[in-house]
C-alpha cells in the first residue's frame, strides 16, 4: 500500500472514530446524566429516612403516622405534579427550618438554633416527597415510598438494642434520701463532715457487715473525695439496709470498685417488688425534694405529720400541706455585701441570693454592660438570703459576705462550727414501715411518645408479660420495635427563629398592615340536630347536618342535651373544651361522643395543636 492510500485510510478511520464517539455521546450521556441524578436523589432519600428515624419519629411516629406532630406519610406530600411538588417542597423546607410557632415543633436549621444543615433538611424534604412505589406497602397496607420503608427499618434498628428500666425505690436511693450510710461512715471515722474534701493518702475504714465481717479500708487517692461520695460508690447505705432487713445480696470489691446486687435463690435480681416493707436504720433523716410537704413525707414514710413537726418546729408555720423549701438558705444580716469572685457574672451572683440580676445591678449603679471586677463588694438589699452550695461552711459564707461568722450563725439558729449543705434535712422519728414504690407498665409508658395504654400493651407483648404485671425496681425491658421513642420535651416554639413567626399568630394578625383582628364569633340562628366534628392533622372540621364548614372556622348551634360525635381522622390530639381536657388523648381512628347539657359557648381546641379551633353554642 502506497503512502497516499495509507494517509487516506488514516483520515477515514479518524473521522469514523470521531463520528462514533459523537454518536455514543449523543446517545449515552443523557441517559448517564439521568442515572446519576436518580442515584443522587435515591441517596438523598436514604439519608433523609435515617435523619427522620433519629430526629423526627418521636413526634410523627416511626412510619409517619402522626402522634404529637401531624401525619407526614401522606399522599399529598408524594404528589409528583410539578406545581404541587414545588409548593410542597417549599412548605416543608420552611416548616422544618423555622418550626411552627406555638407548637412543640422546633426550628431545625442550624442557623436558626437547630441541629441540621440546609443539605440535611433537603434530604428530609427529598425523603418526605419521594414518589409512591406500588410494590412497597406501608403498615396500613397501602402503597408507599421506598423512603418510608427505609425509615421504618432504621427505626427498628434503633429500637432493637434499646431497653427501658422500671423506676422506683432501690436500697441505694432509699439510703441516699435518708442520709443512711453517710452518718454511720462519718461516725466510724471520727465524725468527719460528710461533704468535707478528704486529703489524698488518707484512709477511711468501713466497719464490718455480713458480707465482710471485718470490714475494709478505703484509700483516698483523689483530691475531690468526700464521705458522701465514698459511701455512694461503695453502696454502704444499701448494705446497712440489706443487713437490717435480712435481704440476701452479693457484694464484691476489686481495686476499691464495689458491686452490690440483691439475690434470690443465689441469683441476682434487679431490685425489690413494689409493696416491700423496709425498716430504716436508727437516726435516719429525710432529704426534702421539690414539691414535698410535711403531709406527703409523713405518708411516704408511714409516720405522723405531728411527729415530724415536733422534731422540726421551724417548719410549723407551713402546716402539713404547704411545700417545703428544697434548697438550704442562710439569712444574711442587713448591710451584708458580696465580694465578687474571678469570672462571676451578675446572673450567677443574683441566683445565689434569690435576686433578679437587674435588681442587683440597679442597686449597685451598674448595667448589663458593666464589667464586674473581682474583689469588688456588691451591696445586697435588706432581707437577702444565700443559697448554700456544696462545700460551703459558715465561716466561708461569712467571709464572702464580709460579716462575722458568729453573727451569721446566731441569725440562723446555728453554731459557727455546725455543718451546712445545700440539702434541706428533716429530723425523723423511727421509720419501721417504708413501703417500696415502683413504676407499672402504664407508668413507664407515659415517658414514651404516643398513647400510654397502647404503649403499655406493646411493652407487654414485646416482653411476654401481662400488661398489669407487678415488676421489680430496675427490671430491664425490651423496647417495642415500632416504638416512636421517648416523648420529646414540652418546649413550645416561640417563633423567634423566623421573622414571620416572631410573635404568636393572634398577635401577628393584629399588626397593622398584616391582617385585621379576629372577628367576634356569632352563633348561627338555627340549631343543628346532627353534628360531627372531625380532627385532621392540624384542624377541627365541623359537619353540621351533613354540611362541612371551613377547617378551624366551624361554628354551630345546638340544643341542650345534644350529643356531638368527635371523629379522629388523623394524628394524636386532645379534645379541650374551654381550656379543660376531656378524657385521655384522642387517638387516630377513635370516635368519642360528648353531650352538651349546659347552655353557653364552648370553644374546642387541642393542647398539641393550638391552631385547631371550633365553636359550639348551646342554647
Amino acid at each position: 500500500m502506497n503512502t497516499q492510500k495509507q494517509i487516506f485510510l488514516i483520515v477515514v478511520l479518524f473521522f469514523a472514530f470521531v463520528g462514533g464517539c459523537s454518536a455514543y455521546a449523543v446517545f449515552d450521556i443523557p441517559h448517564r446524566a439521568q442515572d446519576q441524578a436518580d442515584f443522587l436523589h435515591n441517596e438523598s432519600v436514604d439519608r433523609g429516612a435515617l435523619l427522620f428515624a433519629n430526629n423526627c419519629r418521636t413526634c410523627h411516629g416511626i412510619s409517619g403516622e402522626g402522634i404529637i406532630g401531624p401525619q407526614l406519610n401522606t399522599d399529598n406530600f408524594k404528589n409528583q405534579d410539578p406545581l404541587v411538588l414545588a409548593q410542597t417542597r417549599a412548605m416543608l423546607t420552611h416548616t422544618i427550618s423555622c418550626g411552627r410557632a406555638g407548637t412543640q415543633m422546633p426550628a431545625w436549621l442550624n442557623t436558626n438554633g437547630g441541629s441540621l444543615s440546609e443539605e440535611q433538611i433537603n434530604h428530609l424534604v427529598d425523603f418526605l416527597t419521594a414518589p409512591v412505589d406500588p410494590s412497597i406497602l406501608g403498615p396500613d397496607g397501602k402503597p408507599t415510598s421506598e423512603g418510608w420503608k427505609l425509615a421504618v427499618e432504621y427505626g427498628h434498628n434503633i429500637n432493637r438494642p434499646a431497653t427501658a428500666l422500671i423506676g422506683g425505690d432501690s436500697l441505694d436511693s432509699i439510703a441516699q434520701g435518708h442520709l443512711i450510710g453517710y452518718q454511720q461512715l462519718a461516725a466510724a471515722n471520727g465524725n468527719v463532715p460528710i461533704d468535707q474534701i478528704l486529703k489524698a493518702g488518707s484512709i477511711i475504714h468501713f466497719p464490718g457487715f455480713k458480707a465482710m465481717p471485718k470490714g475494709y479500708d478505703y484509700h483516698v487517692y483523689n483530691d475531690n473525695e468526700t464521705i458522701r461520695k465514698i459511701a455512694d460508690s461503695q453502696h454502704y447505705g444499701a448494705i446497712l439496709l440489706a443487713d437490717l432487713n435480712d435481704f440476701a445480696y452479693r457484694y464484691s470489691l476489686s481495686l476499691q470498685k464495689a458491686t452490690f446486687s440483691l439475690t434470690q435463690d443465689g441469683h441476682d435480681i434487679p431490685g425489690l417488688f413494689p409493696g416491700t416493707v423496709v425498716k430504716l436504720t436508727d437516726g435516719a433523716d429525710y432529704v426534702v425534694v421539690s414539691g414535698d410537704t410535711i403531709g406527703s413525707i409523713a405518708t411516704r414514710n408511714d409516720v405522723s405529720a405531728d411527729q415530724i413537726l415536733s422534731l422540726n418546729p421551724k417548719f410549723a408555720d407551713l402546716g402539713t400541706d404547704k411545700p417545703l423549701p428544697s434548697e438550704f438558705t442562710l439569712k444574711l444580716p442587713d448591710g451584708a455585701t458580696y465580694t465578687i469572685k474571678p469570672g462571676q457574672a451578675a446572673a450567677a451572683i443574683a441566683s445565689l441570693h434569690n435576686l433578679k440580676p437587674e435588681d442587683l445591678l440597679k442597686l449597685n449603679g451598674l448595667t448589663d454592660a458593666s464589667v464586674l471586677v473581682p474583689g469588688t463588694k456588691l451591696k445586697l438589699p435588706p432581707g437577702t438570703s444565700y443559697v448554700v452550695q456544696n462545700g460551703d461552711t459558715i465561716a466561708q459564707v461569712a467571709a464572702q459576705h464580709n460579716i462575722a461568722a458568729d453573727a451569721l450563725a446566731q441569725l440562723n439558729g446555728l453554731k459557727p462550727t455546725d455543718q451546712i449543705s445545700p440539702q434541706v434535712v428533716l429530723k425523723m422519728p423511727p421509720i419501721d414501715h417504708f413501703v417500696v414504690q415502683a413504676q407499672s407498665l402504664k407508668d413507664l409508658a407515659k415517658a414514651y411518645s404516643g398513647s400510654p395504654s397502647d404503649i403499655a400493651t406493646d411493652f407487654a407483648k414485646t416482653n411476654n408479660i401481662p400488661v398489669d404485671a407487678i415488676l421489680r425496681v430496675g427490671q430491664e425491658l425490651k423496647v417495642p420495635l415500632d416504638s416512636a421513642g421517648t416523648a420529646p420535651p414540652g418546649t413550645i416554639n416561640d417563633g423567634a427563629a423566623c421573622v414571620q413567626y416572631a410573635v404568636p399568630d393572634n398577635v401577628y394578625k393584629s399588626i397593622p398592615g398584616v391582617s385585621t383582628p379576629e372577628a367576634t364569633v356569632t352563633p348561627p340562628a338555627t340549631a343543628s340536630k346532627d353534628v360531627q366534628i372531625d380532627s385532621h392533622s392540624n384542624d377541627w372540621t365541623v359537619i353540621a347536618d351533613g354540611t362541612s364548614q371551613p377547617a378551624n372556622q366551624g361554628v354551630v348551634s345546638v340544643a341542650k342535651g345534644t350529643a356531638v360525635e368527635f371523629v379522629n381522622k388523623e394524628g394524636l390530639h386532645t379534645i379541650t373544651i374551654n381550656g379543660k381536657k376531656d378524657g385521655d388523648n384522642f387517638k387516630q381512628g377513635e370516635t368519642r361522643t360528648i353531650t352538651f347539657n349546659d347552655a353557653g359557648q364552648f370553644k374546642i381546641t387541642c393542647d398539641f395543636h393550638p391552631a385547631m379551633l371550633a365553636d359550639v353554642f348551646v342554647q
